[in-house]
């Protein structure tokens, strides 16, 4: 622990935004993985389920989809299938619809991760500059 306050109190003040950009990055990133593996984990089979049921029975695979309403790719073939006698273009514009409404649920944090993309490597200089300064400042050029 001693250590760990040595090093901040050494980096600066540059140090806390990296460490807190740092702890947000990895908790999102946490989140994200989360999100797609229980996302993909159902999916499939949930997809493939819907698939072979609407076949014999399409108002069972209405149903079963509307179960798993909390899936991405649920909602986009809802979007479609809740369509009363559509034509080819109409279901392909409601699938369409359905996925530009998914995007951003699945870009979701994608901002902040760019941020910190762009932020951190700002940080690293200006405490590299920070360093310099400290440095120059601290020689006693010129006195005897």
């Amino acid at each position: 622990m001693d250590t760990l306050i040595y090093i901040f109190r050494a980096a600066g003040i540059v140090a806390w935004p990296l460490f807190a950009s740092s702890i947000a990055a990895v908790a999102l990133i946490i989140e994200r993985l989360a999100f797609w593996f229980r996302v993909n984990k159902r999916q499939r089979r949930v997809v493939r389920e819907v698939l072979n049921l609407y076949r014999d029975n399409p108002d069972s695979a209405l149903k079963k989809l509307q179960v798993n309403a909390d899936l991405p790719l649920a909602r986009i073939f809802l979007e479609a299938l809740e369509l009363d006698s559509p034509n080819i273009e109409e279901f392909r514009l409601a699938l369409e619809s359905g996925a530009q409404a998914e995007i951003p649920i699945l870009k979701r944090f994608n901002t902040i991760f760019d941020t910190i993309i762009s932020l951190s490597p700002l940080f690293g200089l200006l405490g590299t500059v920070l360093g310099l300064i400290t440095t120059f400042g601290s020689l006693k050029l010129g006195e005897a």
